[in-house]
């Protein structure tokens, strides 16, 4: 078995996709095909399975994948120069987060990092809080980045231990509603519970977006939006057409904030304070590029989220 079948294996597990993977590999899709072929063979169980959603790995694929990525990261640790200043990135490390954070990390620690390790290539997915713990348990990423109201603490935190996942906190945030620059509301120091009663309150179409949920009673009753993405949500906003609820300093990075747009009022006598957490399985088993990674954003990250901050 050659250590290139083990690097086709994980980059297919990552797009779910043998032409992608192919793609991104420099390989013919014949060529990478035949390679997964033969690594099946020489191990006498099958790695992948086709299914509606792409190519997905078998569960012994699973179990090879997780033990591939681990030897490759040994061999990778092996070129690490003794004075870590001196490291460079390069190769392809993957990241997840909450779709406001991807926007906020998008727009300046992944720009830097480009510019300072040309070699490094950063695989950013957005994942929603609901999904972000399962997601990492269940995919080759290893380092998510999610929020957190601070009152539910402590169930959040027993779930990433239930996954076997450490957990560090970030930096504190708060929820405000995000209005038009066009509407008089957002003239205000806060709104009360009265004031939403009147907006319309746009959210994701996803069926677990609990986070709104606990916010939608408060909006008119007869009416609200659900959209598939954060920045569909922000152009109706930007339209006068509905408010969100969204965290402050990050959605600060947003071009439609930044631009003048939309607005982030505080809302009185409510749940509003979060955190954001980085989360990540045992040190051990990530790979260079991830360490470096997770103090990187561990010393940047308040930095980020504080540049652009519209909600006191």
């Amino acid at each position: 078995m050659r250590l290139e079948q083990l690097k086709y294996l994980v980059e297919i597990a990552n797009c779910k996709s043998i032409n992608k993977a192919a793609q991104n590999l420099y390989v013919t899709q014949p060529a990478l095909s035949m390679a997964i072929n033969a690594m099946e063979e020489e191990l006498q169980y099958p790695l992948l399975k086709r299914t509606k959603k792409g190519v997905m790995l078998t569960e012994d694929g699973a179990r090879v994948l997780k033990e591939a990525q681990m030897v490759l990261d040994t061999i990778q640790n092996w070129y690490l120069v003794k004075d870590e200043q001196e490291y460079i990135m390069e190769g392809v490390v993957h990241l997840q987060a909450i779709p406001s954070v991807c926007v906020a990390l998008s727009d300046s620690l992944i720009l830097d990092l480009q510019k300072q390790y040309p070699l490094l290539s950063i695989f950013l997915h957005e994942k929603t809080p609901q999904h972000m713990i399962t997601a990492l348990s269940n995919s080759a990423v290893n380092i998510g980045i999610t929020s957190c109201f601070q009152s539910k603490e402590a169930k959040f935190l027993h779930k990433a231990e239930e996954n076997k996942l450490h957990v560090e906190k970030l930096a504190d945030d708060e929820r405000c509603i995000i209005l038009s620059a066009k509407n008089p509301l957002s003239k205000k120091d806060y709104l009360s519970k009265k004031d939403m009663k009147n907006l319309t309150l746009a959210y994701y179409s996803d069926l677990t977006d609990d986070i709104s949920e606990f916010y939608r009673k408060y909006f008119n009753p007869d009416r609200c939006f659900r959209l598939n993405n954060r920045e569909s949500i922000l152009q109706l906003i930007a339209e006068d057409g509905a408010a969100g609820v969204f965290p402050a300093k990050t959605t600060g990075s947003s071009l439609f904030m930044r631009q003048g747009l939309v607005k982030a009022v505080p809302m009185e006598g409510m749940d509003t304070k979060i955190s954001y957490y980085i989360l990540y399985p045992e040190p051990k088993t990530l790979s260079v590029n991830e360490i470096r990674l997770l103090d990187i954003i561990r010393e940047q990250f308040e930095t980020i989220i504080d540049r652009t901050t519209n909600c006191p």
